[in-house]
């Protein structure tokens, strides 16, 4: 009877020490896939955050590189529009500088001074070098001041008309300087071309305000 007894216990204690040993080796198993699974998890919403993380960067380089680009665009088009102006401005003042010479030397001579004839040409000649050059400044913006008739037989009025009461200024000052006296009074046809070139410089100045309110004009002549 008790080795009948003792043999049922010992399958028992053997069995309890198998499944003891099963359970020991496979609970850290399972703890260990937990824990991968866990951290493959982890890793995965990591790596989508990350990529999340990219895009915002990336959607935010290129929204402020498109601001910047705006902000380079509207500064070039305020550089663009001034230099505009500038250009018709400085037209304006050298064209004006030209007409207020033009008067002095009226003006002098009506006095009854005497103009040496070296001086005026010198005069002159560099103030209509100046509109000339403020004139083919002007073409970059699409705006034609002519002083002769073109091909189409279209003159403007400004230069010509300045240009005849230099001449016609520079016929007395001449005469002045060969008889050794002033030219007292001024002959009528000076007197008259000075008017004409005062009312074309009126006219031309309407017209240089109008070309100060214009963008993308295209070309123009005045």
């Amino acid at each position: 009877m008790g080795e009948e007894n003792a043999l049922p216990t010992l399958v028992g204690v053997l069995v309890g020490v198998l499944v003891t040993g099963l359970v020991g080796w496979f609970g850290p198993l399972r703890l260990q896939r937990r824990q991968a699974e866990t951290t493959a998890g982890l890793q995965e919403r990591l790596r989508l955050h990350e990529l999340e993380l990219e895009e915002m960067r990336t959607r935010s380089a290129l929204a402020l590189q498109r601001l910047q680009n705006e902000h380079e665009r509207e500064l070039e088009t305020a550089r663009t529009a001034q230099t505009r102006v500038d250009r018709i401005v400085r037209f304006r003042l050298v064209g004006s500088a030209w007409m207020q010479a033009i008067l002095a030397t009226l003006s002098r001579l009506e006095a009854g001074e005497q103009v040496q004839p070296a001086t005026f040409d010198e005069e002159f000649a560099r103030l209509r070098r100046e509109t000339d050059e403020a004139a083919a400044r002007l073409m970059l913006d699409g705006v034609w001041v002519s002083s002769a008739d073109d091909e189409h037989g279209m003159t403007a009025p400004l230069f010509a008309a300045m240009a005849r009461a230099t001449e016609a200024l520079r016929r007395v000052v001449v005469a002045a300087a060969r008889t050794g006296g002033a030219a007292d009074p001024v002959p009528a046809e000076a007197r008259e071309a000075v008017r004409a070139a005062e009312a074309a410089r009126e006219r031309f100045r309407t017209t240089l305000f109008e070309l100060l309110a214009v963008e993308g004009a295209g070309l123009r002549r005045v």
